[in-house]
């Protein structure tokens, strides 16, 4: 099953009322994924964390602040020596208050820090490879890999 590799979320900005959010990360395939032709299908969700923060154990009042459009994704490289990994990179304009997951301010006066992370989740959509190519359609969607990125502070809005 694939893997997804180094994700990475950046926040930057972008107009007066704006961010930017970039989501880098690779996609390490199986062979036999690679030689499948096999195609994903790609959600990308920006995640406020709430405390405590503990990736490994969501603390069930994580909220999505923002999702990136879903895309089918395929390895593009072909041809001899095969290439089992594959980068991914992919850009979200959104409003800046859209990340305030933690409204309020602090007793400084000062609006509360928010922690925002990305969660990405590849599923199997064509050119499924052996053996999970004869997994009954009942069990569909398949999820082939999900991850979590950094996480990141601030305060947007």
């Amino acid at each position: 099953m694939a893997s997804i590799l180094n994700p990475i979320l950046t926040i930057e900005e972008h107009t007066e009322s704006t961010v930017k959010a970039r989501v880098k990360y690779t996609v390490a395939q199986f062979p036999p994924e690679y030689w499948a032709g096999t195609v994903y299908y790609e959600e990308i969700h920006l995640v406020g964390d709430d405390q405590p923060f503990n990736p490994a154990e969501p603390s069930g009042t994580d909220i999505i602040v923002a999702a990136f459009t879903p895309q089918y994704i395929v390895n593009p490289y072909t041809g001899i020596p095969p290439r089992f990994y594959f980068e991914r990179e992919r850009v979200l304009i959104i409003g800046r208050c859209a990340l305030d997951e933690d409204p309020g301010f602090t007793i400084n006066g000062l609006s509360k820090p928010d922690e925002i992370f990305a969660r990405i989740t590849l599923k199997y959509a064509a050119n499924l490879p052996y053996p999970i190519a004869t997994l009954p359609p009942s069990s569909w969607p398949v999820t082939a890999a999900a991850a979590q990125s950094n996480t990141v502070t601030g305060s947007w809005c």
